[in-house]
């Protein structure tokens, strides 16, 4: 039986898209196992083998500053660098004893690992690229000071080492194949699995719902200030898991907003999209400042989508093809509380339920189920290849 790698270095609970696809080649008939980091979702749909996680916060800073930082001095350090960490070196370990006819490295951190592999037991690589590596904290002058190089450096060394590469967006994908010369890569959306929603109509109050990581960056502290200005009948819930105690911060911003702001802890990735449908309009907000922001395609677009909610957004050109193909939500012009609020304000129930309505037929093309064949098809392509 051929046997395949699933290798992310970050957390399995909540990485929808890493289940998804294991999820799909164990179907298919391949011996799957993932290596992540803990926690785990309840029923992982592999068997998992857990690798060392970071620590805490602080030894996160730490490392970012003994092992990444030199390479913006000495690109050469990071290739020797990368390799001073437990979690790695374990990793590695444990994807060399399973002897993996083909690996699937689930971001940059991921591909010296796949290509130990390959070295060690001709396994096939495929590179799937979540973000644009080289400018995902791009708004981030410690990130661009201080690891930028290191993994400009591991990604551009390795990902040509990959048979394949995929990820989640045009943007992105274009992006790749410009920056290391490359054939485009195949593009996998991170669409749900088909859940049929049942249409729900608005009531008299309204939900606006966030789910996702709890983390900087995602516009939660200017989503929380516009609630003071919505529409008396508008509420925020705020679902997900909390990254760094981000969200007790938040909590203290909506402290005077009583019960218009809430906050929900994560569900696993199977409950996301019935948990979704409970609410009335998706919202997603993002500083279109850097290239990677203008590339992002977020699973939650997909989610809400298919949960049958209106999606309201940052004028984002991904995100942009899949409102305005369908007529399922609105783009905000500019990402401020009073544009938010106003936005809110100039709807009506009749205008939400449309955009309900369209999010439910586009909902159809929108899942895993047209997406996953790309992969099963990647996949096969490889193994049934030459080993290196």
């Amino acid at each position: 039986m051929t046997r395949v790698a699933l290798l992310c270095i970050s957390p399995l609970q909540h990485d929808s898209r890493v289940l998804r696809h294991a999820a799909l080649l164990a179907q298919a008939g391949y011996e799957v196992r993932i290596f992540a980091q803990a926690p785990l979702p309840a029923t992982p749909p592999a068997p998992v083998t857990v690798v060392p996680g970071p620590g805490s916060d602080t030894r996160v800073r730490l490392g970012m500053v003994l092992r990444q930082a030199p390479a913006s001095l000495l690109p050469v350090s990071a290739d020797l660098l990368y390799w001073a960490s437990a979690t790695k070196l374990a990793a590695r370990r444990d994807v060399l004893r399973f002897k993996p006819h083909l690996v699937i490295a689930n971001d940059w951190r991921a591909l010296p690992i796949a290509h130990a592999a390959r070295r060690a037991c001709k396994s096939r690589i495929i590179y799937d690229s979540h973000e644009f590596a080289s400018e995902e904290f791009a708004d981030s002058q410690r990130w661009r000071l201080l690891a930028r190089q290191h993994v400009v450096r591991i990604e551009g060394r390795y990902i040509r080492e990959a048979d394949a590469v995929m990820t989640v967006s045009d943007g992105i994908a274009d992006a790749l194949a410009v920056r290391y010369d490359l054939p485009r890569p195949t593009v996998i959306s991170n669409t749900p699995a088909w859940q049929e929603t049942a249409f729900r109509p608005t009531g008299n109050s309204v939900t606006v719902l966030y789910h996702g990581v709890i983390v900087p960056r995602r516009g939660l502290e200017t989503l929380i200030e516009s609630v003071a200005l919505w529409p008396a009948s508008y509420r925020l819930v705020i679902r997900g898991p909390a990254q760094g105690g981000f969200d007790q911060h938040l909590r203290a911003l909506a402290g005077g907003l009583g019960e218009r702001v809430t906050f929900e802890p994560a569900v696993p990735p199977d409950q996301v999209v019935p948990a979704a449908a409970q609410a009335d309009i998706g919202i997603f907000l993002l500083s279109n400042s850097t290239t990677h922001a203008r590339f992002a395609m977020p699973n939650k677009i997909f989610e809400y989508v298919q949960a049958g909610l209106m999606v309201i957004s940052s004028d984002l050109p991904e995100i942009r093809k899949v409102l305005e193909t369908a007529g399922s939500g609105l783009l905000l012009d500019r990402d401020t509380p009073q544009a938010i609020a106003a936005c809110l304000a100039g709807l009506t129930q009749t205008r939400i339920d449309a955009c309900k309505r369209a999010a439910l037929a586009q909902a159809k093309n929108l899942n895993f189920e047209t997406e996953g064949g790309k992969l099963l098809a990647l996949a096969a392509r490889l193994v049934q290849a030459k080993a290196p």
